[in-house]
């Protein structure tokens, strides 16, 4: 049956609403997430906090005109306060804020440099949680931010269509280092592929091994080992549903240089955290470049269920029976779901 992306719009998970650093003190962003305004702002503390975007005492914009004061946000209407709790704490005319009143605060966190926003159609307390990967001597994380039609599971694929790696991005030899694992929301592979690596100017082919981590729909990336080169990335995607057919695609990548000579001899000569200033933004341009090449085909693809799968293609149904859990009608039978799915082998 050929349908335009009929999946349901918003599934649930955790998504990236905002790069940490885009966020400063006092700072109040607003984004569209999961078919609403919300916003986003950092107390004077440095207190990140996601909550609905209009006042709920007469319904004013807070990012419009409103203000972070101390570890409120005021309202610019009529001056109404409300702290990280959604409490009221004061209002424009010196009298006590009524206990009703109260601002709607997300289910949020802070966490790799991200923060994190969940979403679930039937109003559930977050199940599961994006773990603290921790820094491990990486850089700063460069990130940039696309807005497409497409669909959280439609982007996701892509870390196991094992056979556009070569078709659409250039890669050869591929190979399945490690079969897809899956465990709860959590989803795991790893594959090592050869290329050229433009980037840094060279016409070598190198050997590139991929670790992809996948939590829910919204949250991935990838461990790319380059052994030639003595150097590894994270890769993030985070693709966040703002309306239905849409996502915003957040892009990311930080680098670590465990041994620059093997780039160019003379690079070993010269100090670590400037060949990382020199080196991120041209490796994250390459990046970029890589995943634009899916842009066209995500925005004008139609979803086929069941697809017509071939040898070559790489365990899209396994990922599929995954992705069922993510969705508020497939709760019931969730666990029998994942029972199958281990059952299920790569195409």
């Amino acid at each position: 049956m050929y349908q335009k992306i009929p999946l349901k719009p918003h599934p649930t998970g955790w998504y990236v609403v905002s790069a940490s650093h885009e966020l400063k003190e006092g700072d109040i962003l607003t984004r569209k997430f999961c078919g609403k305004e919300i916003i986003i702002f950092r107390t004077q503390s440095g207190k990140a906090c996601v909550s609905d975007a209009h006042c709920p005492h007469m319904g004013a914009h807070f990012a419009h005109g409103g203000m972070v004061e101390g570890e409120t946000i005021k309202c610019p209407f009529h001056h109404f306060c409300f702290d990280t709790q959604g409490n009221c704490t004061a209002t424009g005319y010196g009298t006590k804020p009524s206990p009703k009143m109260k601002l709607s605060i997300w289910h949020y966190r802070e966490k790799n440099g991200f923060i994190i926003c969940w979403f679930d159609e039937s109003g559930r307390e977050p199940y599961w949680e994006v773990p603290d990967i921790g820094n491990d001597g990486f850089s700063e994380i460069m990130t940039m931010d696309l807005d497409l039609k497409s669909h959280p599971q439609e982007t996701t694929e892509n870390s196991v269509d094992i056979g556009h790696f070569s078709i659409v991005h250039g890669y050869s030899n591929v190979d399945v280092i490690r079969p897809l694992l899956t465990d709860g929301h959590y989803l795991s592979s790893r594959y090592t592929m050869s290329r050229k690596a433009d980037f840094v100017g060279s016409k070598k082919l190198m050997r590139t091994e991929f670790d992809v981590h996948v939590w829910g729909l919204g949250y991935s990336f990838v461990e790319v080992d380059i052994p030639e080169f003595g150097m590894k990335s994270r890769q993030y995607v985070f693709p966040s549903p703002t309306s239905d057919g849409r996502i915003n695609l957040k892009l990311g990548m930080s680098i670590r240089l465990e041994q620059p000579g093997k780039i160019f001899a003379l690079l070993a000569l010269l100090p670590r955290e400037f060949l990382t200033k020199l080196i991120l933004p041209r490796a994250f341009k390459g990046y970029c470049n890589d995943v634009s090449q899916d842009f066209k085909v995500w925005e004008n693809k139609i979803y086929i269920d069941p697809p017509a799968l071939a040898k070559g293609d790489g365990p899209v149904a396994q990922y599929r029976m995954w992705c069922k859990q993510f969705y508020a009608v497939e709760t019931v039978n969730s666990n029998v779901m994942m029972e199958s799915t281990s059952n299920l082998s790569a195409a």
